[in-house]
This record gives C-alpha cells, structure tokens and sequence, in this order.
C-alpha cells in the first residue's frame, strides 16, 4: 500500500506549504508528493493525471480539503467512484472523511449523493427551461438565414427550375449548403407532403378564430386547411398529403385529391389545394405508405418555421 499525496493552488503566487506540511504529518512521504498550481476550473491537471495512472489496489490518496482536488461536484463524484473501482482509498484531513473506515465512507457517500442530488436539480431545471421556452417557439443557436417568406421564395424559385442554385443563393447571400438545408424535398423527383405548423392562440382580432385551427365543423376546417399556400406549379405534381401540427402535435393528414385541373390560385401565385377528408391512421398507413407520419406523433415547432416538406 502506498499513500500519495495531492497538493493544488490556483496561481503561481500562492504558497502550498500549509498543504505539503499537513500531508506529510499524515504519512505521505515527501517523493509520493504531487503540487500542482493550476486553476480548479481546468480540466487539464498534468500532476493529478499522472498520480491517477500510478495508482493501484490498496494505495491511498490524501488530500487537505475536497475543493483540492475536485473542480466540479461531477468531477469530484467521477473520482469517488474510480477509486471505489481500483479499491483505492481516499482521505480529506481537514473534513475528517477517509474511505478506508466505515464512518468516512458513511460520509463520503452521503457528500456524493447530496453532490449528485444537486447536479440531478440543476438539469431537471435547465430542461425545464428548455421545454417552457420552445413551448413559447423559443429556440436556441444562431438565427435562421432565410425567414419564412424567404424560404417560400427560394423553394418556389428552385421548384419552377428557371433559376440555378448559385442564383438562388446569391439573391439571398447565402450559401449554396446553407439553401440546401433550407429546401426540403428538393429536386430529387419524389412525391412529397406539405407539413403546416399551427398553434391554437386565439386570433388578436378578439374573434373566436385561432391560427389554422377553427375549433369549428369540418366545413370551416377544411376551408382553412386547402387556402392558400406558396406551392410552385412544378411542385404540385408531386405534392401528396397535407399533414397539419398543432402545438406540436400531428392534428390531421389529408391527402391531395383530384388532378391539376381542379387546383385554384389567387393573384399571388399561392395555390387552393383539393384535399379530402381527415385521414385514419389506417388510411395514411394504405393510401400514404411512406409518408412515415401518424397522427398524434410529437413534432415541436421551431419559430419561424411555418411550412416544411417531406419527401415519401
């Protein structure tokens, strides 16, 4: 058994005496010495990693204080645990905990799991705050290149083929990889499906009506669900079903109906799509066998995304 010290201030300027005396009073011999002065924050610890690899069964680490050794509570936890694994034990003189009695070790677990109990309360915060934020359409990371009025004007530009991708991104000085990401479904020949994210705020015109979703019959639901979208003549061809989101579940699927005869359009060029009635799951599954979406499948919205599609 050998018992090896570990000694560690935050900057060059401070002195480790008071460390190096009290650990050798308790038995470290002075060449089983390790002093390291490095910051706590920092991950890199040259003099604890090599006192880490020379340990084995039976030997002993000592330490002053836990803050020593440990520059998180996670860390602090990771290193209690590898010295159970490699039968290794561990004292902090100054806090009066060693592993190697039933009393320490009583105390050391009751430290790491009161350590683990807070790390636990902090995630459960931080995903708490996540959940609350996108379910506001809050999201983090860098903002999106291309609005949503953008996108429609660069998928419909790349569906009707009169313009190149180089074009099309130097008209919205952007990428050619980043216009790749943002066209969905782009120009691969396949059949597709619209996905419409909605939510059911009510309207600030004080009205009954909410966004896409009218809590009314089937007559006036249907009547929002086919008008009006920016769906390019090319596109249309291929456009299978429709599938509607909200609150970040998938509320209906309609398939598209009828041939391009029976397609309205406004001046804006946006099309009237003839859809049918609310599909069934068994239906999707029949008459949409790669549409890979159910009803009541989870689909949060991003802010700014309103439409997207799919390829099947």
């Amino acid at each position: 058994m050998t018992r090896y010290g570990y000694a560690r201030v935050s900057t060059r300027e401070q002195n480790t005496d008071h460390q190096t005396d009290a650990l050798t009073a308790a038995g470290v011999a002075r060449e089983n010495l390790f002093v390291e002065k490095v910051s706590g924050k920092l991950a890199s610890r040259p003099k604890l990693d090599t006192l880490l690899a020379l340990l084995a069964p039976g030997d002993e680490v000592v330490v002053t204080r836990l803050k020593r050794i440990g520059r998180s509570q996670q860390h602090l936890l990771d290193l209690v645990r590898r010295f159970g694994d490699q039968n290794v034990d561990f004292v902090v003189l100054e806090q009066g905990i060693d592993t190697s009695t039933p009393g320490g070790r009583l105390v050391f677990h009751f430290l790491a799991a009161l350590a683990e109990y807070d790390r636990e309360m902090i995630v459960d915060g931080t995903l708490d705050g996540l959940a609350a934020a996108r379910a506001r359409g809050r999201v983090g990371g860098r903002p999106p290149a291309l609005s949503q009025r953008q996108l429609d004007t660069a998928q419909q530009m790349y569906d009707t083929g009169q313009h190149t991708v180089d074009q099309i991104a130097d008209t919205f000085r952007i990428g050619r990889s980043t216009l790749y990401r943002a066209l969905h479904a782009h120009g691969d020949g396949r059949d597709c499906a619209l996905i419409i994210y909605r939510n059911t705020r009510p309207k600030t015109d004080h009205t009954n009506r909410r966004y896409g979703e009218t809590g009314a019959g089937e007559k006036a639901q249907l009547e929002a669900d086919r008008k009006w979208f920016p769906i390019a003549p090319a596109r249309r061809p291929r456009l299978r079903a429709m599938v509607y989101v909200a609150d970040g579940v998938v509320t209906r699927v309609r398939a598209v109906t009828g041939d391009l005869a029976t397609w309205g359009e406004d001046d804006r060029g946006y099309a009237d799509v003839p859809v049918g009635p609310p599909l069934t799951d068994l239906q999707i599954a029949r008459q949409l066998p790669t549409l890979g979406i159910a009803l009541g499948d989870p689909r949060p919205h991003v802010r700014g995304k309103i439409r997207e599609y799919v390829t099947m």
